[in-house]
């Protein structure tokens, strides 16, 4: 019986300082898991506040692209007006030039036609200085008929006459011609 007693204390220590090696050893468990527990909860903290920092970030960006949407549109808005002030302008000043162009045209014409009235009145002028020396021509020649009749025989006299006559006919042609030139510039 001693030997079994002794067996049994055996036993009992032995069970003991399992069990005690068991308890310290759950106790490191115990101590590992509070740990990792801990070190779980200070990461999911620091999660959470990443996440409130990247979402606060995210919410900043958000609200200054919306601002910069807002300010895109109004000068979107601003330079459409311009746009549509500078198309009427352009329109305004095409309608403007159109008149200028108009006018100028209405001008030179008016002059071309003044220059054709002067033009006119120069060939008038020389006309009549053409029919004064044919006048005077034919005077003169008429006063040589009356000489060449006088003196029939001289060859001299002959000769005047139909010099004066191709002066005559020369000036008949020139008088002809500034006619037809005075109708062609009326017509």
């Amino acid at each position: 019986m001693y030997t079994e007693s002794l067996n049994d204390l055996a036993d009992q220590l032995e069970r003991r300082s399992t069990w005690q090696g068991l308890k310290d050893e759950l106790q490191r468990i115990r101590d590992e898991g509070f740990g990792k527990e801990e070190e779980h909860r200070k990461a999911m903290e620091l999660v959470k506040q990443e996440c409130a920092a990247r979402v606060d970030e995210l919410e900043a960006q958000i609200r200054g692209f919306l601002v910069e949407k807002a300010k895109n549109e109004a000068t979107i808005d601003h330079l459409r007006q311009d746009l549509a002030a500078h198309k009427s302008h352009m329109h305004a000043m095409a309608s403007r030039l159109d008149q200028v162009q108009l006018d100028v045209e209405t001008k030179s014409d008016v002059f071309e036609i003044q220059d054709l009235r002067d033009c006119l009145a120069i060939e008038q002028e020389e006309k009549l200085e053409l029919n004064r020396k044919l006048q005077d021509l034919e005077k003169e020649m008429l006063v040589s008929r009356s000489k060449l009749v006088q003196q029939q025989g001289d060859s001299n006299s002959n000769w005047q006459v139909e010099t004066l006559k191709s002066k005559l006919m020369k000036l008949r042609k020139e008088n002809e011609i500034l006619k037809c030139k005075l109708h062609s510039d009326e017509g």
